[in-house]
């Protein structure tokens, strides 16, 4: 499946245009994602039945590990805005960023590739 594009307005009314994160480019937040995971497996295997605390010792540990929601947007939100080519990603609202971070790794409906492989 080829990755997607998407374009956004932002607050200000600039469009731009943003790719999702490939697999290469997400590949080293994701295996600090899975360790931290593993590490944490012990408050069970679905995150939503997990305490407060559990979740904020979880989501310290994804800090740490460099795998948090500030890691994800400095790697992935300034390559994958791909038009117009000299936008300053330094001008994004926090808001604007968590939209477009949405979409670059695949959480917006509109790009979120499917967990099963083609069958093509």
């Amino acid at each position: 499946m080829p990755v997607l594009t998407k374009e956004f307005e932002l607050d200000d009314g600039t469009k731009i245009t943003v790719r999702q994160a490939g697999g290469l480019q997400k590949l080293d937040i994701e295996n600090k994602q899975a360790k931290v995971f593993r590490d944490h497996i012990h408050f069970g295997t679905d995150p939503a039945e997990w305490t407060s605390e559990q979740a904020k010792e979880f989501a310290n540990a994804m800090d740490e590990a460099g795998a948090g929601m500030a890691h994800q947007i400095k790697a992935w939100v300034p390559s994958c805005i791909i038009e117009p080519a000299d936008f300053d990603a330094e001008t994004l609202t926090s808001v604007e960023l968590r939209k477009i971070l949405g979409f670059v790794r695949g959480d917006d409906p509109e790009g979120a590739l499917p967990l099963e492989p083609s069958q093509e």
